[in-house]
């Protein structure tokens, strides 16, 4: 959708006008144990012993406690043989989009390359295996096809079959590389396309009103052109449109579902979000940015139960989530002096996590991409407070083959739910609170069958038909002390891995 980030750009603007000469929005909100030193500055008192304090006793934040560059997928345990993790991030905008880098990623037909610097550092930073862009038309429409992959020198185009260009392999200063596909976000979002979709004969004959469409002729359209067709921004859709509506899978998680205020995620976000958010801004609190995310990270329960009700009424659309990152919304510096919504900070916050057939990849990575996808072979992890390592969902039948996620297994199966852990070199105390959930999805919500503490796996066999999915929930204990100056009401479980189903037919 076009217009996903001005109502709450604009009531973050207006929190900022009204603030203190700090940038703190007028928030005091110290924890009970904050003091002030003689010029009114906090003192570092409870901070971590790699914050620092200047001379005039302000904190300054710590480098965050886990790498800026993340691990490698493949780091995050093992997977079901023949298959290959890769970290991909669907929904994300590069200066094409129209409102992109505060509406000046795109200048006299060309992008700014300022802008194109930071998504590719973002996507390298994190290691992101594939980068699915959804640019908006305007002006993915106005461009080539080829050229809205925006190969530089260095890059590497990849063809399929028909010599046709269907992806690019980004360089990184590392020895990584990065996917790119070209899509598109307007009504829907069809992502990994080979071309752009053909107009006329029925459908719009200009290619922006075709990009716009929504209709079964739009959908087609998308699919002949090799799309994977996403409904993005389910939290503002309705449940009978989505029954309606033909399409392959749909956002659980979109990240300014928790930000904007006109949207009611259900996700118990706490009050005052808006001005802790801009409490990030102050060199002098005790808060370290690439941890703001904690404030306001909640699940959009709006969408789950839109993806629940289409999975109990027999669909399968694979559930994904949507990092949306323009450089649009958030202009002004954090405390470490990068702008709030970076194409760097928000690209590390939350991953999808496809399992691809490793030979197919090798000979057509696209191709093996968008089967992945088809299959739903995917498990959201948000990678804000760590990579979750060892993370999982399969079945064993009772014959003994492994089923990942996304598939079909038999009655009498077990369900095998990973227990993570965070990577090495995280801090080990306070240790996090973790839990493991499997729901059953039914008619009327979803219902949990099982759950522990996250001590182990969690196993569980399946003695009725039915949708089985997976969550996991973390209390990040190991990050509350880079964020002292939170209040304990702040203190909360959050989202860490989300998995798509398995599903168990009848016999």
């Amino acid at each position: 959708m076009r217009r996903e980030w001005t109502g709450w750009t604009a009531a973050l603007l207006v929190l900022a006008a009204c603030g203190g000469e700090d940038g703190s929005g007028g928030v005091d909100g110290g924890r009970p144990d904050a003091s002030r030193d003689a010029a009114g500055e906090r003192t570092p008192d409870g901070a971590p012993q790699d914050g620092s304090a200047d001379d005039g006793g302000v904190w300054r934040p710590p480098e965050p406690p886990w790498p800026r560059t993340l691990p490698d997928a493949s780091q995050l345990g093992p997977v079901p043989e023949g298959y290959q993790r890769l970290r991909a991030i669907i929904h994300l905008h590069s200066p094409i989009s129209h409102d992109a880098c505060d509406g000046e990623g795109w200048r006299d037909g060309g992008v700014d390359e300022t802008c194109l610097g930071h998504l590719r550092e973002g996507l390298c930073a994190a290691r992101v295996d594939v980068a699915m862009l959804t640019d908006h038309a305007p002006h993915l429409n106005e461009l080539s096809f080829e050229r809205a992959f925006l190969v530089q020198d260095g890059d590497e185009v990849v063809y399929d079959e028909a010599r046709r260009q269907v992806g690019a392999w980004w360089a990184c200063p590392s020895d990584h590389r990065v996917l790119v596909t070209v899509g598109s976000e307007n009504a829907l979002m069809p992502v990994a396309l080979h071309g752009h979709p053909r107009t006329g004969d029925g459908a719009p004959d200009d290619l922006e009103s075709l990009y716009d469409g929504d209709d079964a002729v739009s959908v087609a359209r998308f699919r002949e052109a090799g799309g994977f067709v996403l409904v993005n921004h389910t939290e503002q859709r309705p449940l009978e449109w989505l029954r309606a509506g033909d399409f392959d899978g749909v956002e659980i998680y979109n990240l300014h579902a928790n930000v904007d205020p006109r949207i009611e995620t259900g996700g118990g976000v706490p009050s005052g979000v808006l001005p802790w958010l801009l409490r990030f801004r102050t060199v002098g609190a005790r808060l370290t940015p690439d941890l703001a995310f904690l404030v306001f990270v909640a699940p959009n329960e709006f969408a789950l139960d839109r993806w629940d009700a289409l999975l109990a009424e027999g669909r399968r659309p694979l559930g994904t989530a949507g990092t949306d990152a323009h450089e649009n919304a958030l202009p002004w510096p954090l405390a470490d002096g990068e702008r709030g919504d970076s194409y760097r900070r928000m690209i590390r916050w939350f991953s999808n996590m496809l399992l691809v057939d490793a030979a197919r990849f090798d000979e057509a990575p696209v191709v093996a991409v968008r089967e992945a996808l088809r299959a739903r072979r995917l498990l959201v992890a948000f990678e804000a407070v760590g990579s979750p390592v060892g993370l999982g969902f399969e079945a064993r039948t009772p014959s003994g083959d492994v089923v990942p996620v996304g598939g079909e297994a038999p009655v009498g199966s077990t369900l095998r739910l990973g227990r993570p852990e965070l990577p090495p070199g995280h801090p080990a105390e306070p240790a996090p609170s973790v839990r493991l959930a499997l729901l059953r999805v039914e008619a009327g919500g979803a219902t949990e069958v099982a759950a522990n503490d996250g001590e182990e796996d969690l196993t569980f066999v399946v003695t009725a038909p039915g949708v089985y999915r997976g969550v996991v929930t973390i209390e990040p204990n190991h990050a509350w002390p880079y964020v002292p100056e939170l209040p304990a009401s702040m203190h909360r479980p959050v989202p860490w891995v989300y998995t798509n189903p398995i599903f168990v037919p009848a016999p």
